[in-house]
C-alpha cells in the first residue's frame, strides 16, 4: 500500500522524538552535554567570605580569571596568610604572586596555579656619629637644641672619642621615634620612609661639628609559595601546593548561593 505524504512527515516526526529521549547519550542525550556548575549542590558552609575587597569576575572568561585569581592571592596571602601590618614607617611588604599555569577549564570553572615570592621588610636602625667637617651652607645645630638623650649621649660621645654609634631592632616605636626626632634637627634632612634609606644631619658640640647618619637597615624575612585554584560562579578554593587539588585538598575561601545572571 502506497503511504501518503502526510504519514511519511508523522513517522518521521515520530522517529526524532525518540532519539531526543533516549537514555544513550545519543545526539542530544544528557551524556552528549557538560554539566553546568550551578547543578551541583554548593557546600555545606556556604555562603562564607574572607572579606578581602577583591571584586568577583563580573564574567568568569580566561582573562578575567587570571586577573581576578592573581588580585585575590594577593590579598590572601597578605591579609589572612602573612597577617601583615607594618609597625614602623619604614617597614615594607614585599611579596607578590603571579600566574604561572592556567587558567584552564575545569568542571564549569577554571584552575589556575601561582607562585609568588619575596621579602617581607622590618628595618632596623643604625646610628653612626663622627667629627666632620659639614659641606657649605648646611644647618649645623647647637648640641644644646638636642633634646633626646639618647642623641645627645651619641653627639658628645662623637665629640670626646672620634666616634660613636648605636642601632635599634627590637624596639619598634623607637624607631619611628628616632627618625623623627633627627629630621627634626634640620630643614636639611628628610625623614626616612622606607628600606635602606638614610640621612645625615650636623651637629656642634663645644666648636667641634659632628656628623650623624642615620641608616635603615634592609633585614627581612624570605617567603616563597605556590597555590593552585578553582574558580566558578559560586565558590573559589585554595590549595597551598601548585599541584594540589583545589576542591580536594584545598579550603572553600569563598562560596556565594546567588550569582550575577549573565
Amino acid at each position: 500500500m502506497e503511504l501518503s505524504r502526510r504519514a511519511l512527515l508523522a513517522a518521521a516526526a515520530a522517529g526524532a522524538a525518540g532519539t531526543a529521549g533516549c537514555p544513550d547519550g545519543l545526539a542530544g542525550g544528557p551524556d552528549d552535554q557538560t554539566p553546568d556548575e550551578t547543578d551541583r549542590p554548593l557546600p555545606d558552609s556556604c555562603p562564607t567570605t574572607q572579606n578581602l575587597d577583591v571584586e568577583w569576575p563580573a564574567a568568569l572568561t580566561e582573562s578575567s580569571v587570571e586577573t581576578f585569581v592573581e588580585t585575590y592571592e594577593n590579598a590572601y596571602y597578605r591579609e589572612v596568610v602573612v597577617d601583615y601590618e607594618s609597625t614602623t614607617r619604614i617597614d615594607e611588604y614585599g611579596l607578590k604572586a603571579s600566574v604561572g599555569d592556567g587558567p584552564t577549564a575545569v568542571d564549569g570553572g577554571y584552575e589556575v596555579a601561582l607562585s609568588g615570592g619575596g621579602g617581607v621588610y622590618e628595618p632596623g636602625l643604625h646610628l653612626r656619629a663622627e667629627p666632620a667637617d659639614p659641606p657649605a651652607g648646611t644647618d649645623v645645630v647647637p648640641v644644646d637644641e638636642v633634646s633626646d638623650a639618647t642623641l645627645r649621649d651619641l653627639f658628645e660621645t662623637a665629640a670626646a672619642e672620634g666616634e660613636a654609634e648605636t642601632v635599634v631592632q627590637q624596639q619598634r616605636d623607637r624607631i619611628d621615634e628616632l627618625i623623627v626626632r633627627v629630621a627634626a634637627l634640620s630643614d636639611d634632612v628628610e625623614p626616612l620612609d622606607s628600606p635602606g634609606d638614610s640621612a645625615t644631619a650636623y651637629v656642634d658640640v663645644d666648636g667641634s661639628t659632628v656628623e650623624v647618619t642615620l641608616q635603615a637597615d634592609r633585614f627581612h624575612g624570605d617567603f616563597w609559595w605556590s597555590a593552585r585554584y578553582y574558580v566558578d560562579e559560586h565558590t573559589i578554593w585554595r590549595a597551598d601546593e601548585e599541584d594540589g587539588e583545589p576542591r580536594e585538598d584545598g579550603d572553600l575561601l569563598e562560596c556565594r548561593r546567588d550569582a550575577p545572571q549573565s
